[in-house]
């Protein structure tokens, strides 16, 4: 393009020449310098995301209701006090004297066989499952974030470029209006050129338009005002080339995939599920002790002449024991169908993880086919298509300075010298993002997992 932009300007004065020069490289400069400044790396975003994010606040307050639950559980059930006051005469309002007897309880039960420990073990395999949820929206969001980032990036680099063509199309447009005055144009090229400068500032606005759309997505992720358009990206990539053979990766996606990570830990929540509701057919043990007095002495009958006996008070104590029987027969179908029950569930899952295990492999194989792909692309056109193209646009450029071609036809090399950088800036972009998209598989940041 900088070669073009020379065959432009030799067609103006040598004043406007370094007017034109002085004006751009200022543009230039500026544009970069303000760029420099406020640069904020993908990796401070991500930070901040991981920081502020509501969603994955409150996944993290989820781990901490199952590790307190998991500390509940495993404590003895409440014990029971009751108080009673037995047979009093309806006429009268005196429990603790008129009554029978005054009876104070106390109850506990006793979980035997370990039943506690067996169903807090559960709830510590749910909080796995819990730290596993976590850890599949974090990698989902980092991925996002990077997607969004460079989403960014492309767009500046479409707005660059755009506004770069505009300001060269009005350079153009300066620079041969000494030759319509002379006839050695016609008004119908300055018209074209008018024209294309129209053309590309609408997708100058639409390009604009877009990058604000993606200013909201961002601002979600990260958790700032959603109207907060306070995001500069790198004016160049970081460039993160992949290391890691198919192979490699796949082995990866298996160790270290949150997904996967997940499924175990439901196996293994299930599998302590059936133990504790194994442990389930061992009795409870049920202890009560009650303290027992009797006001007005042992009363043998109802019709007990009391005045010629003359009562005093008593008091005794009694002590029970009872346990519960979950083994009887008309019981222990509630407990052999919940296992077999959660047999099942050990299997679904099974099955499941093995097809995400096989739709994950298939899409990082896409991933890694569209990475390989960008990357190729990004060499062959800075290396070969786009020097043929300004090498193209330059022969078209001289070719109507010798009135041997249109405009239109400078218009149309230049518009697909463009296009081409624009392909390249997309490669870019979409080699980042693919790879972006297989850590997201992976389950980590490629650079880290070595």
């Amino acid at each position: 393009m900088e070669n073009l932009e020379l065959k432009i300007e030799n067609l103006s004065s040598k004043r406007s020449l370094q007017c034109f020069a002085f004006n751009f490289v200022i543009f230039v400069l500026s544009f970069l310098f303000s760029l420099q400044i406020n640069a904020q790396p993908v990796d401070s975003l991500v930070a901040e995301a991981i920081r502020n994010n509501p969603q994955l606040k409150s996944l993290q307050y989820r781990i901490i209701e199952s590790e307190r639950r998991s500390e509940s559980v495993n404590t003895l059930p409440p014990p029971n006090l009751a108080f009673e006051f037995s047979q009093i005469p309806i006429n009268s309002l005196d429990l603790w004297n008129q009554s029978n007897s005054n009876n104070i309880s106390i109850s506990q039960m006793f979980p035997l066989g370990g039943k506690l420990n067996s169903m807090a073990e559960v709830e510590r395999k749910n909080t796995m499952v819990e730290e596993n949820i976590y850890e599949i929206y974090k990698t989902n969001l980092i991925a996002q974030i990077k997607m969004s980032y460079y989403t960014l990036w492309l767009s500046d680099r479409k707005i660059e470029l755009q506004r770069s063509n505009i300001s060269l199309m009005k350079d153009l447009i300066k620079s041969i209006e000494s030759f319509f005055y002379t006839n050695k144009i016609n008004k119908a090229d300055i018209l074209t050129i008018q024209s294309e400068i129209a053309s590309a500032e609408t997708l100058l606005l639409i390009y604009e338009r877009q990058k604000d759309a993606e200013f909201y997505k961002i601002n979600k992720l990260l958790g700032r005002d959603l109207d907060s358009k306070e995001i500069y990206v790198e004016k160049e990539l970081s460039e993160n080339l992949l290391s890691f053979t198919q192979t490699e990766l796949e082995n990866l996606l298996v160790k270290s995939n949150p997904s996967l990570k997940k499924m175990d830990s439901m196996i293994s929540m299930n599998e302590a599920m059936i133990e504790a509701n194994s442990r389930e057919l061992i009795p409870d043990l049920m202890v009560q002790g009650m303290f027992m007095r009797m006001p007005r002495g042992m009363i043998l009958t109802s019709k007990s002449n009391l005045a010629m006996l003359d009562p005093k008070t008593e008091t005794m104590y009694s002590l029970m024991f009872s346990i519960n029987l979950p083994f009887a027969p008309w019981s222990i179908k509630k407990y052999s169908a919940k296992e077999e029950g959660l047999f099942a569930g050990i299997k679904s899952i099974e099955y499941e993880k093995q097809e995400m295990l096989r739709e994950m492999t298939s899409k990082m194989k896409e991933a890694l086919t569209k990475y390989t792909t960008a990357v190729n692309l990004v060499i062959l056109y800075d290396e070969k298509v786009i020097p043929m193209y300004i090498k193209a646009t330059e022969s078209q450029t001289v070719a109507y300075q010798n009135n041997r071609t249109s405009v239109t036809t400078v218009l149309d090399s230049y518009r697909m010298l463009l296009m081409q950088r624009m392909n390249y800036y997309m490669a870019q972009a979409d080699s980042q993002m693919s790879l972006a998209e297989i850590e997201m598989m992976v389950g980590s940041t490629i650079k880290n997992v070595r």
